[in-house]
């Protein structure tokens, strides 16, 4: 398993590739973080969704969007997170059930990022712990998280040193240089 780290801001989500793109979505409006972000760049399209009933962000609800050519990833999975959690079974529990979703949807090349939690109630190393452990449950191929990029990297090097676990930590990898358009052979005709 390889887990990337970049900042989270537009460029970041603009030069994201995958297949799912996992947004945890509560109650505030208009929605914030990575969230925002992506509805931003969907035209309002979560927004939307959420005006007409589609999806509140309620505990269990998932919601999946098309991404319609406007970023590098096929579609988005919303899970609902009504209220940051606030404590490391509250947390374990919503990384379970995204992760699980996003395993069931068939995703194996994810961006994200770490679920927001209640202000003051677990350590920035707790949540990476945790979210490393739910990684390694529902284990992605690869998977960007977008959020402190330099302070992501240091409390997920830490979680995977003290849990044991076999996993590559690093930025994202570069996308492939983009072909040149082909051109006919010695023989060929333009017309």
């Amino acid at each position: 398993m390889r887990l990337e780290v970049a900042e989270l801001a537009l460029p970041a989500l603009d030069a994201a590739e995958g297949d799912t793109l996992a947004l945890f979505v509560g109650p505030e409006r208009p929605v914030q973080g990575l969230a925002g972000l992506a509805d931003w760049r969907l035209a309002g399209a979560l927004s939307r969704a959420m005006r007409a009933g589609h999806f509140r962000g309620a505990t269990g609800e998932q919601l999946l969007l098309p991404v319609q050519g406007r970023l590098r990833l096929a579609r988005i999975l919303c899970v609902g997170a009504p209220e940051p959690p606030g404590d490391e079974a509250a947390f374990r529990a919503l990384a379970y059930r995204a992760l699980d979703a996003l395993l069931k949807a068939g995703s194996l090349r994810q961006v994200a990022s770490l679920p927001p939690v209640r202000p003051g109630a677990l350590a920035p190393a707790t949540v990476a712990r945790l979210w490393l452990e739910a990684c390694v449950r529902f284990p992605p191929e690869r998977q960007l998280l977008l959020g402190e990029a330099q302070a992501l990297r240091r409390d997920l090097a830490a979680a995977r040193d003290s849990l044991g676990v076999n996993v590559q930590l690093g930025p994202p990898e570069p996308p492939p240089a983009p072909r040149a358009p082909s051109l006919p052979g010695p023989r060929g005709v333009l017309r």
